[in-house]
């Protein structure tokens, strides 16, 4: 039996904004396990492209399912459970600047667990540690570098044990390399099983890679590597 795709997108065209670029794509789809890295000969339109599949914006034109059900991205109520399986890491992903880094690691299991009284789990409090931020997670996300916010954010994505993984040039944040605690973690994401979509320079991320998504001469194509 076929597993049906994380994402499926029949029809579509993307506008990136600001541009006059125009991408189609007659049906583009995640399958579970997937590793896709995103090249674009403008690499500005990688972003919008992320943000499209964490359903953060409307494809110009396009008919999404999510793990096989159909997807209003205007319905904010509609979108909030799938919000939960999609990990998003990048420049404009964000925390709650009022609450504690260890609160914002806290807060999805604060609202599905309905318990104020959870502590992080011992995979993620030893995640931070690994990171550097053990000792920043009583913190608010304003005393935090913006390398340690992604990094917070990327550990808090994570956490969601997501379907579907999207991060944006990582190596902006982490080092590639096999002693980063957190590059470790996505590799391991990866091997478990876990779909990644990423858009990186760096070739020990590329190296992760199974298939290359491209958005050249207003197509939108895949192929394996």
């Amino acid at each position: 039996m076929t597993s049906l795709p994380i994402v499926e997108i029949t029809d579509l065209v993307i506008l990136p904004p600001g541009t006059s670029r125009r991408y189609a794509c007659p049906r583009f789809a995640v399958a579970p396990g997937a590793v896709m890295a995103v090249v674009c000969d403008q690499p500005v339109d990688a972003g919008p492209f992320l943000r499209m599949l964490a359903t953060l914006d409307c494809p110009a034109q396009g008919t999404i399912r999510f793990d096989g059900r159909p997807l209003d991205l205007d319905d904010y109520r509609q979108c909030l459970p799938v919000k939960r399986r999609i990990g998003y890491v990048a420049a404009d992903a964000a925390m709650i600047s009022n609450l504690t880094l260890r609160e914002n690691l806290l807060l999805s299991r604060f609202y599905f667990e309905n318990d104020l009284t959870v502590e992080l789990d011992e995979s993620v409090a030893v995640l931070c540690c690994d990171a550097g931020l053990g000792s920043k997670l009583d913190l608010r996300p304003a005393a935090l570098s913006d390398a340690e916010l992604l990094k917070a954010i990327t550990i808090r994505e994570m956490a969601k044990a997501p379907l579907l993984m999207l991060v944006h040039r990582p190596e902006n944040f982490i080092a590639i390399a096999d002693t980063d605690a957190i590059f470790n973690g996505l590799k391991n994401m990866v091997q478990s099983g876990t779909a990644v979509v990423f858009f990186s320079h760096n070739p020990g991320m590329i190296d992760l890679a199974t298939s290359q998504l491209t958005l050249s001469g207003g197509e939108i194509h895949l192929q394996s590597v």
